[in-house]
């Protein structure tokens, strides 16, 4: 799997549901339906549009009928929230253990332990929300005339923000022809707005929790399109999908979903796209299974998505949330975040004793981080021959960190 990094060079304007109030909104996020039509935009622009039974014709179906899929972009920092986690409804004490519950992963209590406060679903994005602009300006009919006494305006995401997410294909090939397309245009009124620069480096892809052998939890990044044997909208997995990928007897156990209508426009035809009726994003699963499952039917779940569509962004799956600490917790959480640092103490100042070294290492700290396994074997190759004894060891405590505290550690060492 691959991670698709959209850099905004100019402001975008991603199409929110139209509004009586003369108002277009914008999405705080890319779905992946329009990083689809970005990337088919560029190829067109640079190959033409081709006749069926040619080399180039093949090529556009292979990416973009479902040999690669495109999934939503999220603001740097940010995520989909899991419509499964719950929060305090009242402010937090200064006794709070914890801030949120996720009820997929455990049945939480229906008030505070410490506080009693009753506990509500969260909504919006984990995370920091993108920035955006808006501009005013007259309304126009539809014979070109300014509408007297009519303003409409337009919400647009800022230049400079980042946006990241995912690439799935099983052809490496089909990645290098995208990576060469170079910058693309996202949203709307493309003539002045969406352009970003191009990034992909590849990383693992995201697998559901496993709670046990016989209980996982889905999470959905994007919106999913599910229906069931008669195909009318349902709001699980069809069971076949299921007992297809974890095996014999594998069902939804439980849910946290509500119900989204998903469209969009098609640019090449300049059609509005069928309104889909979806499950949210954010909706959870808990998946019992008969077997037990394995750990590669996990990467293969992770890997390919849930539903239909998929190769627009639908049923993308989303990776285990941090739930937020209270008060109390926090503060706890913290003291240990200062031992892991302690621990690899020696690594701050490599930049500043041995910068040639660093320049190898600093990267291969977050490509570890991230599942590397070249990295990991550059570290430990490294960590074997030191340019300090005292590196060699705080290398190794490093190699020895649970994945879940890697990216943390190297974050804070590469950013200082």
């Amino acid at each position: 799997m691959s991670e698709l990094v959209l850099t905004l060079r100019q402001p975008a304007q991603i199409g929110d549901r139209a509004r009586d109030d003369f108002v277009l909104s914008t999405m705080d996020h890319i779905p992946g339906s329009v990083v689809r039509g970005a990337f088919a935009a560029a190829w067109l622009a640079r190959n033409g549009i081709s006749r069926p039974g040619t080399p180039e014709r093949a090529e556009f179906l292979r990416l973009f009928e479902g040999g690669v899929r495109f999934g939503a972009l999220m603001p740097d920092g940010a995520e989909t929230q899991p419509l499964s986690v719950v929060g305090h409804k009242y402010p937090l004490r200064e006794d709070c253990q914890d801030a949120e519950f996720d009820r997929a992963a455990g049945q939480p209590p229906p008030f505070c332990p410490q506080c009693e406060s009753p506990l509500e679903p969260v909504t919006g994005l984990r995370g920091e929300k993108p920035t955006t602009g808006r501009r005013t300006s007259v309304s126009i009919d539809e014979t070109g005339i300014a509408r007297d006494g009519v303003l409409f305006t337009r919400e647009s995401l800022n230049q400079g923000q980042v946006f990241r997410g995912t690439l799935i294909t099983g052809d490496p090939v089909l990645l290098g022809i995208l990576a060469s397309l170079g910058t693309v245009r996202v949203g709307g009124r493309r003539t002045t707005h969406g352009l970003a620069d191009v990034s992909i480096r590849d990383v693992p892809p995201p697998e559901p929790e496993q709670i046990d052998d016989h209980h996982l939890v889905v999470r959905l990044r994007s919106p999913g399109i599910f229906t069931d044997d008669f195909g009318r909208p349902s709001c699980d997995p069809n069971p076949s999908e299921l007992e297809d990928l974890l095996g014999p007897g594998s069902k939804v156990a439980d849910r946290w979903t509500r119900w989204h209508q998903a469209g969009g426009w098609h640019a090449a035809s300049g059609l509005p796209k069928p309104t889909e009726l979806a499950v949210a994003a954010g909706s959870t699963y808990l998946i019992s299974s008969e077997r037990p499952v394995e750990p590669s039917l996990l990467a293969r779940l992770g890997q390919r998505g849930l539903g239909l569509r998929r190769h627009e962004g639908f049923g993308d799956l989303a990776t285990r949330p941090v739930l937020a600490w209270g008060k109390r917790g926090g503060d706890g959480e913290a003291r240990r975040r200062t031992r892991l640092l302690d621990s690899v103490v020696a690594l701050r100042g490599v930049g500043l004793r041995f910068p040639q070294v660093w320049r190898l290492m600093g990267p291969a700290l977050l490509a570890h981080a991230d599942g590397n396994p070249r990295a990991t074997a550059y570290l430990g190759s490294v960590a074997q021959d030191p340019p300090d004894p005292a590196i060699g060891v705080a290398l190794r405590a490093f190699l020895a960190l649970p994945a879940s505290d890697t990216g943390y550690v190297a974050g804070e060492l590469t950013r200082l």
